[in-house]
């Protein structure tokens, strides 16, 4: 494929123009393109707009080769650009959210609506669910060069200690040891959490509770973060060799390598980005005649899937509780009833018990 460029000036800031040709057929309409101009006209439409109606009408009839057309890619668009493709060309896979807020120096759910953005503005694509699957759209030649710190990513895999570390499976009076973990659903105000006790359960398992005891309906893809590395799903480590498969992994695993002050990041649905923290709060012992797992504690209803992340949560919030919204009755007729200070403490132990909703 040859790739052809070149950046037109305009009013605002700067407008690049791409064209894709094979090769094999340059012969037939390399002409045409090189005498072809196509500007955009900032009145009255957006540049994009204008851009690639423009594009697209003038060069149907000629050839049937992919346009690309990129409009007011404003400088800190033209960074996290930069970064993703340096990042992927260095390491032969495009890097993840959290790395990408790291190197930007913003929070997870700044970078997260960036990615929104670029998505929006088809200078990305990803693949939905998919970890690590941006796609930048632009070539290269058209980025900026990354001039931000050194690039870094490390590999890790978790190996069993030789001899194993003991688990805290018996307590000293005989009864089983019984972890205390508040999880609170982050960037929501007032704060949406839940405290639940569990005897010593894998990663997998954890998964679990933490959705039932928050009310998701495990509808989308999840990860742990746990001192700087990535538990997941088996599934989604084949792609991903940073992840590590957390089947096996225990919280007596964890607690005995992070020490009692155990803290984990869990994430629920990559495009809505929804970040948990888990926090260990104590190790107790069973109360004789109490079953486990179960939720003690807890404050907030659990957004709806599907809402638009914590932004999206907080206009419908707005929406929903006030008739008068222009929004509200939209929202009513698609997600019913919502009281945003609603839980109930024994259904968070009913649905725990009774485990995931099939899916």
């Amino acid at each position: 494929m040859a790739v052809r460029w070149r950046i037109e000036p305009t009013k605002v800031r700067y407008c690049v123009i791409l064209w894709v040709v094979d090769t094999d057929r340059q012969i037939h309409c390399g002409r045409s393109l090189r005498q072809r101009t196509v500007s955009a006209k900032l009145s009255g439409h957006s540049p994009e707009t204008a851009v690639t109606n423009r594009i697209l009408k003038s060069t149907t009839k000629t050839w049937s080769e992919r346009s690309f057309a990129i409009a007011e890619m404003t400088p800190t668009q033209g960074r996290y650009l930069a970064f993703i493709q340096a990042y992927t060309d260095g390491f032969g896979l495009p890097p993840a959210e959290s790395e990408i807020a790291e190197a930007m120096g913003v929070s997870p759910p700044s970078a997260h609506q960036m990615i929104k953005m670029l998505e929006k503005k088809e200078l990305i694509r990803r693949q939905p669910g998919v970890p690590r699957s941006i796609d930048v759209l632009v070539p290269p030649e058209a980025l900026p060069k990354w001039t931000g710190k050194r690039i870094q990513r490390t590999v890790t895999t978790w190996t069993v200690a030789s001899p194993p570390v003991r688990r805290l499976e018996q307590a000293s009076s005989g009864t089983a040891a019984i972890y205390r973990l508040k999880i609170t659903l982050q960037d929501t105000a007032p704060a949406i959490w839940r405290r639940i006790e569990t005897k010593d359960v894998p990663l997998e398992r954890l998964h679990a509770l933490i959705q039932t005891a928050m009310g998701w309906t495990n509808s989308h893809l999840h990860q742990f973060e746990i001192a700087g590395r990535r538990y997941t799903d088996p599934r989604l480590t084949m792609d991903d060799p940073d992840a590590i498969d957390y089947r096996g992994v225990r919280i007596s695993d964890l607690v005995a390598k992070q020490g009692a002050k155990l803290r984990m990041g869990y994430e629920y649905d990559f495009g809505d980005s929804w970040q948990h923290e888990v926090l260990l709060e104590n190790v107790i012992e069973s109360e004789p005649g109490t079953s486990y797992p179960r939720c003690v504690d807890g404050g907030g209803a659990c957004p709806p899937e599907d809402i638009g992340g914590v932004y999206g949560f907080a206009d419908y919030v707005e929406a929903i509780t006030k008739p008068s919204h222009s929004m509200h009755d939209d929202y009513l007729e698609s997600y019913g009833p919502f009281d945003p200070a609603k839980f109930d403490v024994a259904k968070a132990t009913q649905r725990m018990k009774k485990g995931l909703p099939a899916r």
